[in-house]
């Protein structure tokens, strides 16, 4: 059992506090009333941008709680001013309670929407991390060299078509249309296709069959992704991107930590697929997939979780950096990194502190999560 101190009550208030926010984020700060009386009616602009238009002087409207947007440029303040500054003493409906910024733009409203940007990229990141490499993992634990046959024009087949897919699908993305939705619908629609063709030709050709090597195959694609350092694969990976955007960092950072997932569950996968549960399912005639998925990963999970916050606390980290050196994200983008990026002269401190405060606090109680899982672990198997 996990140890539910208070250290790890408070650590998951945090989390879903910080997740509070990012979801709410245009209902707490933001220059368009979330809902308006105007003429006996009731609209909600902030649902319905094009309502706010509508809206005639003698509506009574509900704003959000910061009622500034992160472009709104403050004609009293034109420059940056402190959390304290005297001139705001007095004013409370329009204050900046975290100061602004040397344009005038309020920082509270950004830390609130960077506060989505964080957590969007550090959960998306970490979450197609965790399917890639715990699915490639556990299949190299699982299978390892001597379970899989296939022929040798079986293995041709899947993998031109796999290449060719790929190919097609990635010149899709880069040179016609930088979606990301299409990109991974267009994945899916490539794994389906293979998994048919594997399946069509593996009962049609029987001759020449080999055992395949999954496990040394992994392994090998783990190193050579290892190989490379991290930053310059980085910068190689923000190069080939014509246009910056929150899915691009999600990508790269995707491709940077997968490779972790994958070592950590072949090795739990492993010191596991002898145990007599196991045995047993398989004599009992069950699926791989039902045996992997049923009694494989519910007790790695455990250990996985801890995984899982260490990365999602290194992706927000990650993200931070490099908004701080200005790549990877739009102009239009607000995050914390770009906060401190302009208060890195510390002429304005709160633009460092704030966002530094935060981003302590969300990848502390991330690691006192961690922490309290690894401990549960260890007195779990001592």
């Amino acid at each position: 059992m996990i140890n539910r101190g208070i250290l790890y009550r408070l650590s998951i208030f945090i989390i879903f506090f910080y997740i509070a926010v990012a979801f709410l984020a245009p209902f707490i700060a933001g220059d368009t009333p979330i809902i308006c009386l105007n003429n006996g009616v009731i609209s909600l602009p902030i649902i319905n941008s094009g309502i706010r238009n509508e809206i005639s002087e003698g509506s009574k409207c509900l704003m959000p709680l910061i009622p500034f947007s992160t472009q709104n440029i403050d004609p009293k303040y034109k420059t940056g001013i402190s959390p304290f500054d005297k001139r705001q003493s007095g004013v409370f409906k329009s204050r900046h309670w975290m100061g602004t910024d040397k344009l005038g733009r309020d920082v509270a409203s950004a830390m609130v929407h960077g506060s989505a940007i964080a957590l969007k990229i550090g959960f998306l990141s970490v979450f197609f991390s965790f399917i890639i490499g715990v699915s490639l993992g556990m299949a190299a634990g699982y299978y390892q060299d001597n379970s899989i046959k296939m022929s040798w024009i079986q293995l041709s087949a899947d993998f031109l078509f796999f290449i060719t897919g790929v190919y097609y699908m990635w010149m899709e993305f880069i040179v016609f249309n930088d979606s990301f939705y299409l990109f991974l619908l267009g994945s899916i629609f490539v794994m389906i296709c293979l998994i048919i063709l594997h399946k069509l030709t593996g009962k049609f050709v029987t001759l020449y069959q080999f055992y395949v090597p999954i496990d040394l195959v992994i392994i090998k694609i783990i190193e050579i992704r290892k190989s490379f350092p991290g930053i310059f694969l980085l910068l190689a990976l923000i190069s080939i991107f014509r246009v910056p955007s929150v899915w691009n960092i999600v990508i790269i950072i995707t491709i940077l930590s997968w490779a972790d997932f994958a070592r950590l569950t072949r090795g739990d996968t492993l010191s596991i697929k002898n145990e007599n549960y196991i045995i047993s399912a398989q004599v009992l005639g069950f699926s791989d997939i039902r045996i992997m998925w049923r009694h494989i990963l519910p007790n790695i999970l455990p250990t996985l979780i801890v995984a899982v916050c260490f990365s999602i606390g290194g992706a927000v980290i990650l993200e931070s950096t490099l908004s701080f050196l200005g790549i990877g994200l739009p102009v239009e983008e607000v995050s914390w990194g770009k906060l401190m990026a302009e208060g890195r002269n510390m002429r304005y401190w709160w633009l460092v502190f704030f966002p530094g405060l935060a981003i302590f606090v969300l990848v502390l109680s991330l690691n006192s999560i961690a922490s309290a899982w690894q401990k549960s672990n260890f007195n779990m198997f001592s």
